[in-house]
């Protein structure tokens, strides 16, 4: 079991039995009924720890961050890899982190039959978030691409005006009126429930497929991908370039088409000038969208910059096709409102021209005008995975890294 990640304590929704989940698991397999169900939730996911004892309990929240964190300057982009937990709110002597405990501990989700009092987040994510490169000026801007963004309660006791820490009574914290009046309790029906989902396609009924952390499970029968929406399944547009030969591994890539207002791309003519490629203008360029690729998969953040630029300055084109590939799928474990965050970063790594670039990322906000997922071939080596198309090498060691942050 990969250390980083926290372990989630749960029931089987069928038979009751107890499941241990990782945080970056997205199936529940129950040993003893051998129930699939897909793990899906509208918001962040809530989890607690639960309380030792059974007096009165008050439990405070945290942010929990695990990610991609880059700071965009005019001169360099930072890139750096966040696995931490952050205070959600400004109570006076509140630990800023919940250290280990997390990890030590076996959480549970949150629900609205949870005992207890639940403080309301005072501070988002973002605001919790520390900043991982110090900026050197305003044009700056500070990217996040959250691949675990969700909420621990940690509980405490409260007795009279003190809160106790329910493991260590040694640590407190004032609990006066005006304390709770600041710090309102979440109302139950605001808990977020998680719901699980059978893994039977919505289309036609056939076993979906897919690995534990896979956020797309595959239909073989009706060839249709069902991403999470909500608190569903969402049938998701993809294609897949012909690989050649049968031991091809296909790795998932978002291929976003988007509207960004103050920066033109369009077309491939668009791109070209952006980038100042070295290539004639054409009609048939102005014509040809231009088109942005995002791994789909967790990779690390120097890799992941290099990745988005390269495929996307190449504009990988092949005879594509809409049936699955058999075998060696690799999961998919980065949505696609997160590959939309990541077009702020692209664009600063290909504009040629960093002050239109710069002049424009005040208001810069892309729209996604098509999203399709695309599975890309890649010839297997014993240490390497080379691009059937780009012939660009992606080392196996660093998607084994990639699975396990």
């Amino acid at each position: 079991m990969n250390g980083s990640n926290w372990r989630i304590q749960e029931q089987c929704p069928q038979c009751g039995a107890p499941v241990v989940l990782e945080e970056t698991d997205r199936i529940l397999s129950c040993a003893y009924c051998r129930t699939r169900l897909f793990i899906c939730s509208p918001d962040p996911c809530h989890y607690y720890i639960p309380a030792p004892t059974a007096a009165e309990t008050v439990y405070v929240p945290y942010w929990r961050l695990r990610g991609l964190a880059y700071r965009i300057e005019p001169l360099e982009i930072g890139d750096a890899y966040i696995d931490l937990n952050r205070r959600a709110l400004s109570l006076s002597g509140l630990p800023v982190s919940l250290g280990v405990r997390p990890q030590a501990m076996k959480l549970r989700f949150l629900s609205q039959e949870t005992p207890g009092t639940f403080l309301q987040p005072g501070l988002t994510a973002e605001e919790a978030l520390p900043r991982t490169i110090t900026p050197s000026g305003g044009a700056g801007r500070d990217i996040f691409i959250g691949e675990a963004v969700s909420l621990i309660y940690s509980p405490m006791t409260a007795r009279g005006n003190t809160l106790y820490d329910a493991f260590r009574p040694a640590q407190t914290l004032p609990w006066t009126e005006a304390e709770r009046e600041r710090c309102p309790a979440l109302a139950p029906t605001a808990r977020t429930r998680v719901r699980f989902l059978p893994t039977l396609c919505p289309s036609c009924g056939w076993d979906l497929q897919g690995a534990r952390d896979t956020l797309a499970l595959t239909c073989g029968n009706c060839q249709s991908v069902w991403t999470p929406s909500g608190a569903a399944l969402e049938r998701t547009p993809f294609l897949v370039m012909n690989g050649l030969g049968d031991d091809t591994h296909y790795l998932p890539f978002w291929r976003l088409r988007i509207h960004c207002e103050g920066i033109a791309l369009e077309s491939l003519a668009d791109l070209a000038r952006l980038t100042n490629l070295p290539r004639a203008i054409t009609g048939e360029m102005e014509r040809r969208p231009a088109y942005l690729w995002v791994p789909a998969f967790k990779i690390n953040p120097a890799l992941f910059m290099r990745w988005t630029r390269q495929a996307t300055v190449f504009q990988p084109e092949a005879d594509y096709g809409e049936k699955l590939p058999r075998q060696n799928i690799y999961p998919v474990t980065l949505t696609a409102p997160e590959a939309l965050e990541s077009v702020p970063l692209t664009l600063a790594n290909i504009v040629t021209d960093k002050r239109v670039f710069f002049a424009a990322l005040p208001r810069l906000k892309p729209h996604a005008r098509e999203t399709t997922l695309v599975y890309q071939p890649f010839s297997a080596s014993p240490r390497e995975l080379i691009h059937q198309t780009m012939k660009v090498v992606i080392d196996r060691k660093a998607l084994s890294f990639g699975a396990s942050m």
